[in-house]
């Protein structure tokens, strides 16, 4: 199996070491020492993943909150796997979609949308890089490789024709379906998607990876970009760097990082 897997770093401007060695703020995912809430602010930004209208939006999101550091919900495994053989996934992907199409297999665009983004760079991604570079800010990625390993090496088997013909005729991940389910929790806090256990690790290292950061960096301004299922938080992974939280398709852009 070919590796794609690197160490934590900064990518942009540049990639940069990121010290895995334990620290003391940190105990079993739990801060140790106390967070400075007046040197340090932290947003969790919650987006829809392969939204296209998603892009626009966070430009003005990041744009208004003016971050001096940025971490994503992504993974160095993911972003190499999709340097190596994005190109040639996609052109795989585009031939069995127009296979569909010619046998008269109704493609839901949202659904296409969702695919191309899982097979390409993350708009996420794309977006928080080109901010950091128009602003000298740094761009952390910090979600696990073990899962980004075991789900992108299925690649193939999820591109297969009969598999494509069942995920693009259905409209089950549409914007408006995912947009709905985040008003209700957020604005009424009724749940309606399951927080997994694999959220729960990976949150979990996530928040200790950011934890490091904000201790390391003082005073900090970050921003946390992920999707907006991981707003949720129940077992608290992220509740001692007193986030504040905020919706991509909120009004107030940018005023919960004032």
């Amino acid at each position: 199996m070919r590796s794609f897997s690197r160490g934590y770093g900064c990518v942009r401007p540049q990639v940069r070491a990121f010290d895995r060695s334990p620290v003391s703020w940190y105990s079993s995912g739990r801060m140790v020492e106390p967070y400075d809430r007046q040197k340090n602010v932290f947003v969790m930004l919650g987006v829809i993943h392969g939204d296209r209208d998603g892009r626009a939006l966070l430009d003005k999101w990041l744009e208004s909150a003016g971050p001096d550091m940025v971490t994503l919900e992504f993974s160095h495994y993911g972003l190499n796997f999709r340097q190596a053989l994005g190109g040639a996934l996609r052109q795989k992907a585009g031939e069995a979609i127009d296979e569909l199409r010619a046998e008269g297999l109704r493609i839901e665009e949202d659904a296409l949308d969702a695919l191309f983004s899982y097979i390409d760079f993350p708009l996420e991604f794309t977006a928080a890089s080109e901010y950091c570079n128009r602003r000298g800010a740094h761009l952390f990625l910090v979600d696990m490789d073990r899962f980004s390993s075991v789900n992108l090496n299925r690649m193939d088997e999820l591109i297969a024709k009969e598999n494509l013909r069942m995920l693009l005729g259905s409209d089950q991940c549409t914007r408006g379906r995912q947009k709905a389910m985040a008003r209700l929790f957020l604005e009424k806090g009724i749940k309606t998607f399951p927080y997994t256990e694999e959220m729960r690790l990976r949150d979990r290292h996530m928040s200790e990876r950011i934890g490091r950061l904000v201790k390391r960096h003082v005073p900090s301004r970050l921003v946390h970009i992920c999707g907006w299922q991981h707003l949720c938080d129940p077992f608290g992974c992220y509740t001692a760097l007193y986030p504040k939280k905020a919706f991509i398709y909120d009004k107030a852009q940018g005023a919960w990082a004032s």
